[in-house]
C-alpha cells in the first residue's frame, strides 16, 4: 500500500544521482501522484502499490514535446514537488488567446488592397500581441515547446570513414571533373561522377548501404496500418495537387519571352547538346531543361506552356512533404500537417511554380536541405547530414539564388554552437557540416568545372544585381541593403514587390488568414526563445532573412525587391511558423476540454483554413488570372490564326508576323502554332515585305493596328488581299490578319 511518505521518498529520489537512487527505483506517475494526495487530503486509504504504473520510459524511435519544469541532476525531469489537482476540463477557456485571434485577423485584413491602411492595421495588431500576452501572462494559454529531440549520437558510433569507397569515389570524382572541361554532360563523365558520388556516400554511411539492404531482404515482410492521421495526410496532398494543377493550362494563359529562352535551351538539349550550363539569356542553370525535355519527349506535351508548366509546378510539389516533416521534427505531427495544408494552397508557392520558370526549384531543394541538416544537428544521425548535401549540391543545378543556401546552412550550425554548450555534440555537428560540404561539393563539381573555365558567365546574372555590371548602385549600397531588409521582411504581411509575371503586384505575400497567424507563430517562437532558449527557435527567425538574401542583396536594382521568386525558400520557414500557430490554437481548446476541446480546434483550425482557401484561390485563379491576362500580350491567339492557316494544307514558310516595337515576341507565335522548332521564329521585319512576292500564295501576314506603315506596303503590293480585324476582349490586344489568296 503507498502512503505520503512513499510519496514524499520518490519525489526526492527523482532528484538524486541515478547510482544514489533505491535499486529499482522508478518515477512515479502523475495518476499516481494526484490519487495520493487526494487521498492525504481527504484522509482516506491510500491506493495499492500496484494501481498505478510509472509510464513507459521513452523509446530511441519516439520522441515527445520538451517539459517546462526544470530538470533533475541526473538529467532526467524532475516531477513538481507540490502536487497540483487537474480539473476536469483541464484548464480555462483561452479567451485572451481566440480575442488576440480575432484582432490579428482584422489587422491583417486591413493589409489588404484596396483601400489598406497600414496604420490602422498596426495598431489593431498592437491589441492582438496585448491580448496575446494577456493570456500568457494569466496562464491561460501554455506555450508549447519544440518537440523533444532524441540524442543518437552515441548509437550512431563515431563517424568513420571507409578508405576503400573513399579513395575510389574521389578518383572517380576527379577523373570527371576532367571531362566536364567542355560543357558537356556525357554518358562517361556522367556515369564516373554518379558512380564516384555513391561511392563517397557509401564510405561515410551508417550502417553501410549494402548491409542495410540485406538486412531488408532477409527480413522479407513490411507491415503497414492505415489510420485517420494518414487520411488526413491524404486529404492534405489532395488539395496540393487540386490547387497545384487545376486550370494549370489556362493560368497564367501566355508565355513571354523567358519562356521562349527556356524552350530553344530545351530543343538543344533534344537535339543532343546536353550542356552542364546554359549560357543563353545572361545563363541558366540544367535541371529545368533536363525535365521538360524528358516530359516532351515522353509525355508528348510538345514545345509549349504545359510542358513548362507540368516539370515546375511539379518540382514545386516536392517542398511539401518536407515541410511537413520538418514541421513534424520542430513540433510535433500537428505542427507538420497544419503548415503543409497552409502551403499547399497557398497563393505564394502556387504562383511561382505555375509561371513556369525556375522559381520553384529553389524551395523544392531548400526544404530538404533544411530538414536532413537540421535534424542531423537534433539527433546526431550521420546519414542525416549526408542527405543534406546531397540536396545541397542538387539545388545548385536549379536555380541561382540557391547558391546562397550554403549560408544558412552555415548559420544553422552557428546558431547550435552557441546555444550547444556539451564539447561532443558541437564536435558531431562539425564533422557533420563537413560532411554535407564535401558531397555537396561533389554534386556541385560539375558547375564547378564550368564556373572555373567561364567564371564571367556564371556570375553575369549575379553581379548585375548585386554589383554594378550592368548600372551603378541608386544611391548608398548600406542604406539600399538595409531598405531591401526591411522591405523584405514585411513582405508576408505587406507587399510583396511590383513585379506582375509572378505576384499581384502591392499585396501582401500571405493571404489575411495566413498572415495572421504568421504573426501569432512568431509571437510564440520569440517569446519561446527568450523563455527556453531553443536553438531551433533563433534559427527559424535567422533563416528568413538569410533565404531571402538573393532578393535583399538586388542593390543595383532595388525596385526589384521583394519579389516572391528570388524569397521563395523563406517560405518553408515561414508555413512551418504558420503550422505552429495552427496547432496552439488547437492545443489550448484541447487542453481547455480534451474530447469536446479536441473537435473543437479541428473545427477552428479547419475554419481557418477553409477561409485562406477560398481567399488563394479567388488570388490565383480571379485576381492573378485576369492581371496576368491584361499585361501579356496575345501570342496563342496569333498562333491559333497561323496554326489554321498551316492545317489547312497551306506552307508554313509563308506565314509572317511583322515585329512592332512593344509588341509580341514573334518566336513565342511560332511555339503557340506549333511550328517550333523547324521554324523557331515568325518574324518578317518590315524592310523585307517586297521579298515575299517571289514566295508563292497563299501568304498570311500577322501586323499590329498601329503599324501603318507596313499595312500600306502590303495593300500596296497585294491588292487584292483579304484584311481582317482579329478583335480580343482584352483591351489593346488587337492584331490584323492580311491574307493574301
Amino acid at each position: 500500500m503507498l502512503s505520503l511518505l512513499d510519496y514524499l521518498k520518490g519525489r526526492l529520489a527523482a532528484r538524486l544521482p541515478k547510482t544514489l537512487r533505491p535499486r529499482g527505483w522508478q518515477p512515479l506517475s502523475d495518476e499516481a501522484a494526484a490519487a495520493l494526495w487526494e487521498a492525504a487530503r481527504r484522509g482516506t486509504t491510500p491506493p495499492q502499490a500496484g494501481t498505478f504504473l510509472p509510464p513507459a520510459a521513452p523509446t530511441a524511435a519516439a520522441s515527445s514535446p520538451r517539459p517546462a519544469a526544470a530538470a533533475g541532476p541526473s538529467g532526467e525531469q524532475a516531477a513538481s514537488p507540490i502536487p497540483v489537482k487537474r480539473s476536469r476540463s483541464g484548464a480555462g477557456f483561452p479567451t485572451a488567446l481566440l480575442a488576440g485571434l480575432l484582432l490579428a485577423l482584422v489587422a491583417q485584413r486591413l493589409m489588404e488592397p484596396p483601400g489598406r491602411n497600414w496604420q490602422l492595421g498596426i495598431t489593431v495588431y498592437a491589441f492582438a500581441l496585448a491580448a496575446w500576452g494577456v493570456a500568457l501572462i494569466r496562464k491561460q494559454w501554455r506555450l508549447p515547446d519544440i518537440r523533444t529531440a532524441v540524442w543518437e549520437g552515441n548509437a550512431d558510433g563515431p563517424i568513420e570513414v571507409r578508405i576503400v569507397p573513399l579513395s575510389v569515389g574521389l578518383v572517380l570524382a576527379f577523373i570527371a571533373f576532367l571531362d566536364f572541361g567542355g560543357n558537356r554532360f556525357t554518358a562517361f563523365n556522367t556515369t564516373i561522377w554518379l558512380l564516384g558520388t555513391f561511392s563517397i556516400v557509401a564510405a561515410f554511411w551508417n550502417p553501410p548501404p549494402w548491409k542495410q539492404w540485406l538486412s531488408t531482404l532477409r527480413r522479407g515482410r513490411w507491415s503497414w496500418t492505415f489510420s485517420w492521421w494518414h487520411l488526413a495526410l491524404l486529404a492534405v496532398a489532395a488539395v496540393a495537387v487540386y490547387f497545384r494543377y487545376v486550370h494549370l493550362i489556362s493560368v497564367p494563359a501566355e508565355m513571354f519571352s523567358d519562356h521562349a529562352e527556356k524552350l530553344l535551351d530545351i530543343a538543344d538539349v533534344l537535339a543532343g547538346k546536353t550542356r552542364i550550363f546554359f549560357p543563353r539569356n545572361t545563363g541558366r542553370e540544367a535541371i529545368e531543361m533536363y525535365l521538360v525535355a524528358a516530359i516532351i519527349k515522353y509525355l508528348g506535351t510538345g514545345y509549349s506552356f504545359l510542358s513548362l508548366k507540368l516539370g515546375m509546378v511539379t518540382m514545386g510539389l516536392l517542398a511539401l512533404p518536407f515541410i511537413y516533416l520538418l514541421g513534424k521534427e520542430l513540433g510535433g505531427k500537428g505542427v507538420g500537417l497544419w503548415a503543409t495544408l497552409f502551403a499547399a494552397f497557398a497563393y505564394w508557392p502556387n504562383i511561382t511554380a505555375r509561371v513556369a520558370l525556375r522559381f520553384a526549384l529553389y524551395p523544392a531543394f531548400a526544404a530538404p536541405t533544411l530538414y536532413f541538416f537540421v535534424r542531423g544537428l537534433r539527433h546526431g544521425r550521420r546519414n542525416d547530414f549526408l542527405w543534406a548535401g546531397l540536396f545541397l549540391g542538387a539545388g545548385v543545378h536549379g536555380y541561382s539564388p540557391f547558391r546562397l543556401m550554403p549560408l544558412t546552412v552555415g548559420a544553422a550550425l552557428l546558431v547550435y554552437w552557441l546555444y550547444e554548450k556539451e564539447g561532443a555534440k558541437r564536435t558531431r555537428a562539425f564533422v557533420g557540416f563537413l560532411l554535407t560540404g564535401l558531397l555537396s561539393f561533389i554534386v556541385f563539381l560539375p558547375l564547378f568545372r564550368y564556373m572555373l573555365a567561364n567564371w564571367q558567365m556564371f556570375f553575369y546574372r549575379s553581379a548585375t544585381r548585386f554589383g554594378q555590371l550592368e548600372r551603378p548602385y541608386p544611391g548608398n549600397p548600406v542604406a539600399i541593403f538595409f531598405s531591401n531588409l526591411a522591405k523584405a521582411l514585411i513582405m508576408p504581411f505587406w507587399d510583396d514587390g511590383e513585379i506582375w509575371v509572378h505576384s499581384i503586384p502591392h499585396r501582401p505575400a500571405l493571404d489575411w488568414v495566413s498572415g495572421a497567424l504568421f504573426a501569432l507563430g512568431l509571437v510564440i517562437v520569440i517569446v519561446r526563445l527568450g523563455r527556453r532558449r531553443h536553438w531551433e527557435d533563433a534559427f527559424l527567425l535567422v533563416s528568413i532573412p538569410l533565404l531571402m538574401m538573393p532578393s535583399i542583396l538586388s542593390l543595383a536594382f532595388p525596385n526589384e525587391n521583394p519579389c516572391l521568386n528570388r524569397t521563395g525558400g523563406a517560405y518553408v520557414v515561414i508555413f512551418i511558423i504558420v503550422g505552429m500557430a495552427a496547432d496552439a490554437l488547437y492545443q489550448a481548446l484541447k487542453r481547455w476540454q480534451p474530447r469536446f476541446g479536441r473537435w473543437a480546434g479541428v473545427a477552428l483550425v479547419g475554419l481557418l483554413a477553409l477561409v485562406a482557401a477560398r481567399a488563394n484561390y479567388d488570388l490565383v485563379f480571379h485576381q492573378y488570372a485576369d492581371e496576368f491576362r491584361a499585361g501579356a500580350w496575345n501570342t496563342t491567339a496569333i498562333g491559333e490564326v497561323i496554326h489554321g492557316f498551316v492545317a489547312l494544307g497551306n506552307n508554313p514558310h509563308s506565314a509572317w508576323v511583322i515585329p512592332y516595337p512593344y509588341w509580341v515576341d514573334t518566336r513565342l507565335v511560332a511555339i503557340n502554332a506549333g511550328l517550333f522548332p523547324e521554324i523557331p521564329d515568325t518574324a518578317l521585319p518590315p524592310q523585307r515585305i517586297a521579298e515575299t512576292q517571289s514566295v508563292p500564295a497563299p501568304k498570311l501576314f500577322i501586323l499590329k493596328p498601329e503599324d501603318k506603315q507596313s499595312l500600306d506596303t502590303l495593300q500596296h503590293l497585294y491588292p487584292n488581299a483579304i484584311v481582317r480585324l482579329h478583335t480580343s476582349p482584352l483591351e489593346g490586344k488587337n492584331f490584323i490578319v492580311f491574307f493574301v489568296p
